[in-house]
């Protein structure tokens, strides 16, 4: 029996057969590359070891890692921004710049508020128009958009905030008079409620003179006509 250990074995095996055939096989001579196999071996990883062309360009750039193309990044975009402002330097001054992009400002502001308040998410609608607050009583198309929220909004806080921002921007032309229509044209005495109610809190004395006439002439749902009537007799006496 052969003196390996059975702890030798590859497979720790004690069966005296394939011990013998392991002690054989270790007798075996493994066989060697030839000569011109090892040199061409070497060679192949000599070349693949050198720079490239590209490789040396990179390194002499200063692009060789992560940083360097960052670098290279910022370089670029410096060098787009310093071209725009010598490039407009003869036609446009430093103020008119600055009008110009307070006014992109503004125009993407005010998209981005028009988004909000048709958006999806009531959460987004509420910011919407949070937002809308300072803008409405200059810009019809939000006053509109407001508007919609405090007639058709499902949601309730977002019906009640439109509402809030209505009241405080009541006196202006372009919301006064889109509410005032609103009265006259809603199609629910909960919209026309919504909207006389506005009104009573927050009209003018001309508006709720304006008010008191559509009650007075029948143009409101008669609960609501007496409900105006009630509440203008119960201020004024």
């Amino acid at each position: 029996m052969s003196d390996r250990k059975v702890s030798d074995l590859p497979l720790g095996s004690e069966d005296p057969s394939e011990n013998r055939l392991w002690d054989a096989l270790a007798t075996i001579e493994s066989e060697q590359p030839s000569s011109d196999l090892r040199k061409g071996f070497y060679e192949k990883l000599e070349q693949a070891s050198r720079p490239t062309a590209i490789d040396k360009l990179r390194s002499l750039l200063g692009f060789s890692g992560n940083a360097g193309w960052i670098t290279a990044t910022a370089c670029l975009l410096v060098g787009i921004g310093t071209g725009q402002m010598l490039g407009t330097t003869e036609s446009a001054s430093g103020d008119e710049r600055l009008v110009a992009l307070e006014e992109n400002v503004s125009m993407l502001n005010r998209t981005l508020i028009l988004d909000r308040l048709e958006n999806n998410s009531a959460g987004k609608r509420l910011q919407g128009v949070l937002d809308a607050a300072y803008l409405a009583g200059d810009d019809a198309e939000i006053a509109s958009a407001l508007l919609q929220r405090a007639t058709e909004e499902r949601v309730p806080s977002v019906r009640a905030a439109a509402i809030d921002v209505l009241g405080r921007q009541i006196g202006a032309p372009s919301v006064g008079k889109r509410i005032m229509d609103s009265i006259v044209e809603a199609e629910s005495p909960l919209v026309q409620l919504a909207m006389i109610d506005l009104v009573l809190r927050n009209g003018t004395q001309d508006q709720l003179n304006e008010l008191l006439e559509l009650a007075q002439d029948g143009l409101l749902y008669p609960d609501l006509s007496r409900h105006v009537l009630t509440s203008l007799k119960r201020d004024t006496a």
